[in-house]
């Protein structure tokens, strides 16, 4: 049976910039309607009349209270799929079929249990080898309970998936697929106010607290639930 993708974006205030994000996953999704997207805006968003986001059977738009992505990802991750994509607006689609070769790289190298990740463009895995344009084990979300570890914001959701899927060997980049990674730091987006809120020195304070707790507290039990689990 073909593994089933749910795709899960956040977005707040980047109307055009989710509408071309939407439209290259339509565009490089593998046919036969079992690529899914969930697109969650903010009602409380002063940009949310001009969102205009493509009708199409592959994709739900969603409209409720302001929450941070780890709150979103987390929520959504409850609907039984075989595989997630925690994504965000500032992402491109740009290799055709990118959902089946990533799949088929997580069924091939780790039996459906691992992150398998894109280029980004972004991401320098020689030093940062955290997961981003990434498709995730359903399997595996089930056994942890979440896609964004307890504690996390939106800061550390990648260095905690990187860290745990990494020290079992279940995570694997592909640098021949690319799902881009708009983004200020390599000059292919401009600062805005998501940016900034991201990136003050609170809510970078908050993400590296949440790393640290959790890595000298769930870590491990997380680590040997997984390893359990996939047979490891």
């Amino acid at each position: 049976m073909t593994p089933s993708l749910l795709v899960i974006i956040p977005s707040r205030g980047r109307p055009a910039l989710c509408r071309e994000m939407v439209d290259s996953f339509l565009a490089t999704i593998r046919p036969g309607g079992l690529t899914k997207m969930i697109v969650y805006l903010n009602e409380d968003d002063p940009t949310l009349g001009d969102y205009d986001l493509p009708k199409s059977d592959d994709i739900k738009v969603l409209v409720g209270q302001k929450k941070f992505i780890a709150e979103v990802f987390n929520d959504f991750c409850v609907i039984p799929f075989d595989y997630y994509a925690n994504l965000n607006d500032d992402h491109l689609f740009v290799t055709p079929l990118w959902d089946e070769k990533l799949i088929e790289l997580n069924e091939r190298e780790m039996n459906g249990w691992g992150i398998a990740c894109a280029e980004d463009t972004l991401t320098d895995w020689t030093k940062h080898p955290h997961p981003s344009g990434c498709v995730i084990s359903g399997k595996a979300v089930r056994v942890l309970g979440w896609i964004a570890a307890p504690g996390t914001r939106h800061i550390g959701i990648d260095v905690i998936q990187g860290r745990l899927f990494g020290a079992l060997g279940l995570l694997r980049l592909d640098k021949n697929v690319v799902i881009e990674h708009r983004h200020w730091v390599n000059g292919k987006r401009p600062m805005d106010e998501n940016y900034r809120w991201v990136y003050s020195g609170e809510e970078q304070g908050h993400g590296d607290e949440a790393v640290r707790a959790y890595l000298y507290g769930q870590y491990k039990e997380d680590l040997e639930k997984l390893r359990k689990a996939a047979g490891l």
